[in-house]
């Protein structure tokens, strides 16, 4: 896991773009997702964290979350590698 500040004052949602490659410019890189956590509780800049984590298994699955660590809001995004599709899971949990 890993933990990121919000840049924006006031900021009511944010979009994680999950990337495979090793280019140093993400546009070089193949997209496999997007994860889009919207309500977020709006606040000054760099005082509201986003916790994100990867987590990949043994059958080709990563799953990636993103934890607001004020309100415990959580979302989440399933890539299956051996299937070749994406399946989106969101609000696993709130509040």
């Amino acid at each position: 896991s890993r933990r990121y500040t919000l840049i924006p004052d006031k900021q009511s949602q944010i979009e994680i773009n999950i990337l495979q490659g090793e280019c140093p410019m993400a546009r070089d890189n193949r997209s496999l997702g997007r994860l889009v956590m919207k309500e977020i509780r709006p606040g000054p800049n760099g005082q509201t964290l986003v916790e994100v984590t990867f987590d990949i298994d043994s059958n080709q699955v990563l799953e990636v979350s993103a934890r607001m660590v004020d309100t415990d809001k959580q979302h989440s995004l399933r890539i299956d590698f051996s299937k070749r599709e994406e399946n989106h899971a969101s609000s696993l949990g709130s509040n």
